[in-house]
């Protein structure tokens, strides 16, 4: 597996991406409709092609997207790791990636997906607030941590 920077992604990779996407947001957020993230699509996949992409790809010349970080700035729109390559260290890969090229980074996480809130926080992030997501109406942590290389909103 290797970690590199996405730019300008091709067809294929953004279908590749927005596929991890939607599984991951169906497999997390299940107390969210499923319909929401459907309809949500459109709209990610073009904030996907002009945010910063870390991903996570198998090795070899037909490389695929077996996951990846989306970042606004500072701000971590999203981890998402496709089922098969969850918990070998990937999501720990990409974050380690994030924090090397930012000093300081924020996101916000479902109360509600709390195996996301256990990632954050062994990776040294600390929720600092809580309030309702307004598109889903469902409570959301913002977390924050400053120490000089990482702060986030969970």
């Amino acid at each position: 597996m290797k970690i590199e920077h996405l730019q300008h992604p091709t067809t294929h990779q953004l279908d590749q991406l927005m596929t991890i996407w939607l599984s991951g947001n169906l497999t997390a957020h299940d107390f969210v409709s499923a319909d929401y993230w459907r309809q949500q699509a459109p709209l990610v996949r073009e904030a996907v092609q002009s945010a910063e992409l870390i991903v996570g790809l198998t090795d070899g010349p037909e490389a695929y997207i077996l996951g990846f970080i989306g970042l606004q700035n500072d701000y971590i729109a999203g981890i998402f790791i496709c089922n098969d390559a969850q918990h070998q260290g990937l999501g720990t890969a990409l974050l380690a990636t994030a924090q090397a090229d930012h000093h300081q980074l924020q996101l916000n996480v479902y109360v509600a997906n709390r195996p996301a809130i256990a990632f954050y926080h062994y990776h040294g992030f600390r929720v600092i607030d809580q309030a309702n997501d307004q598109a889903t109406q469902q409570p959301s942590n913002q977390n924050i941590r400053c120490n000089g290389n990482v702060s986030f909103l969970n």
